[in-house]
């Protein structure tokens, strides 16, 4: 049986640190080598290597593997098979993977889409190279590093030239990412690996996958049928994504002529090949993923077609853009790619666009003043921003985690509403600590300026505001209201008719906040006395 990661300590010489992850194959830990470097090992089940075969498949696995090698895939390391449990060692990446990225920050901007797909091109030469192909391309096996896109998990890679050992008329993978030919039982090939990149790369752009939901057996149609959707995609993108996921593995352009597309914004150069004679139905590894999928291979296969007609500008293939996308780079959303991503809950790295940090400033200028004006009332407008923030973080995360081990269903909406009481009073107590923590320093800077008679009558609650706002923001334990805060300000970086909306009522809101407080001055609402009547001391 495995071991329970409380009772696992080593694996091997490894020190096993906690458990990474676990799917239908094994196990895997982050552990510490001998050398002191950090690595990612990989358990796999009994039944997978029990017996002659198993080991057989294992080693082969293992042969395969140690091909790859390159700065955009986690290298194997090490493996022992006679181990117990039997287990391989790969390079530990430090980063998040695309589906949480996505699922917290919404799609990628184009300056991050243009370093992704490159990053996942070179990984893509690299496996090629060693005559292997991936054959599970999915934003889950994309993690989102400091240097760049890596391409992980290798668990059911085949060697172009190897013979598999495997059962006969089912398909392993990820449903939403097969290419065509693998729907219909053929050989993956090379090509398989460009399909599922540019599938990839739509999920990226637009925070879908290019077949839809809904359940497996529609979704494979689709794919059958080449019915991929890129709504929303970059016209310089959408031209490459479709070609690269035209249904027939003959018309989709190689990886040199991909990585020439993305560099030059220009249709890839497809060349027709050949007609091949059919290959057997394929036959692939029993040891699946836990994100597998089976269904029978009956539809007959593609027929290989002659060359298409030129292509079509994607302004006349694909639907327009969305209504009001700022299309501009540097306007966009946090980049994952420029600097370290968070993990998924933690707060963003990444600044913003400037529209999500102007609108970030004018509230906080309005909750100043607002605070210096009338503390009971920015207090309270401060706790519902941490108390929103939060909640929105909670959602966020249990939706992730539960798509993360369900995928996407139809009840996940109602799920999140049947546990927003809960969400609310979870909330709730480390909110009141927050509010609490910054009302302390609030008092503390008012007090000790009034003390020392440091500026005019108001400088003492405008300091104190000051503080007050910046605890709420920045204080200890508000990093996920502030993650919270940001998911709902992704908006603003999308769509400029919207950003500026808002941005003008903040504006305003802000400006009718300091005028108020320099012609009224403060109060203590609902109380009956003025703030500049305030002694902080008792003197």
């Amino acid at each position: 049986m495995d071991a329970r990661p409380a009772e696992l300590t080593h694996i091997g010489p490894y020190r096993v640190v906690r458990q990474l992850g676990e799917g239908g194959m094994g196990v895997v830990y982050l552990a510490t080598a001998p050398d002191g470097r950090s690595v990612a090992v990989k358990t796999l089940r009994p039944w997978l290597v029990g017996g002659t075969d198993g080991r057989r498949r294992f080693e082969r696995e293992v042969a395969t593997l140690v091909r790859v090698r390159g700065a955009r895939v986690a290298e194997v390391l090490d493996a022992d098979i006679a181990a117990e449990p039997p287990y391989i060692v790969t390079r530990f990446v430090d980063g998040v993977p695309l589906s949480a990225w996505v699922s917290e920050y919404g799609p990628l901007a184009a300056a991050d889409l243009r370093i992704l797909a490159r990053g996942l091109l070179e990984a893509l030469e690299a496996v090629h190279a060693a005559g292997v192909v991936h054959r599970d391309i999915k934003p889950g096996n994309v993690l989102l590093a400091e240097g760049g896109p890596v391409l992980i998990d290798f668990g059911i890679a085949h060697a172009t030239d190897d013979t598999r050992l495997t059962a006969t008329g089912l398909i392993s993978g990820t449903p939403g990412y097969f290419a065509p030919e693998t729907v219909l039982g053929r050989d993956p090939t090379p090509a398989t690996d460009v399909h599922a990149w540019a599938a990839t790369l739509t999920y990226a752009a637009t925070g879908r996958a290019p077949y839809g939901g809904g359940p497996d057996l529609a979704v494979v149609d689709r794919i059958r049928r080449g019915e991929h959707d890129l709504t929303g995609v970059e016209p310089w993108l959408a031209a490459v994504l479709d070609a690269a996921l035209h249904p027939d593995p003959a018309r989709r352009p190689d990886v040199p002529a991909l990585a020439h597309a993305i560099g030059t914004g220009e249709p890839p150069t497809i060349t027709a090949a050949p007609p091949v004679a059919e290959p057997p139905t394929v036959a692939v590894p029993p040891a699946v993923d836990d994100t597998a999928r089976f269904a029978p291979v009956p539809p007959p296969p593609l027929p290989v077609t002659p060359a298409p007609p030129p292509y079509v500008p994607p302004t006349q293939v694909h639907p327009p853009p969305l209504p009001g996308r700022d299309r501009r780079p540097q306007q966009q959303k946090p980049s994952p790619l420029a600097v370290p991503p968070p993990r998924p809950g933690g707060e963003s790295l990444a600044p913003g666009s400037w529209r999500s940090r102007l609108a970030i400033g004018l509230g906080g200028l309005l909750l100043v003043f607002l605070t210096a004006a009338e503390p009971y009332a920015g207090g309270a407008v401060a706790l519902a921003v941490l108390l929103t923030g939060r909640i929105v973080w909670r959602v966020q995360r249990r939706l992730f985690e539960r798509r993360e081990a369900r995928g996407t269903q139809r009840n996940d909406g109602v799920v999140a509403a049947l546990a927003a009481p809960w969400d609310i009073v979870a909330a709730a107590v480390p909110c009141l600590f927050q509010l609490l923590v910054a009302a302390l320093g609030a008092l503390v800077v008012g007090g000790a300026l009034d003390l020392l008679d440091v500026g005019g009558a108001r400088t003492p609650s405008i300091a104190a505001a000051v503080v007050g706002t910046w605890l709420v923001w920045r204080g200890p334990g508000t990093v996920r209201s502030r993650h919270g805060i940001r998911s709902m300000l992704a908006p603003l970086d999308r769509s400029r008719e919207v950003a500026w909306v808002v941005l003008g009522a903040l504006f305003v809101a802000a400006c009718g906040a300091v005028l108020v407080f320099d012609s009224f001055g403060g109060g203590w609402w609902p109380a009956d006395f003025s703030v500049d009547d305030l002694t902080w001391w008792g003197s």
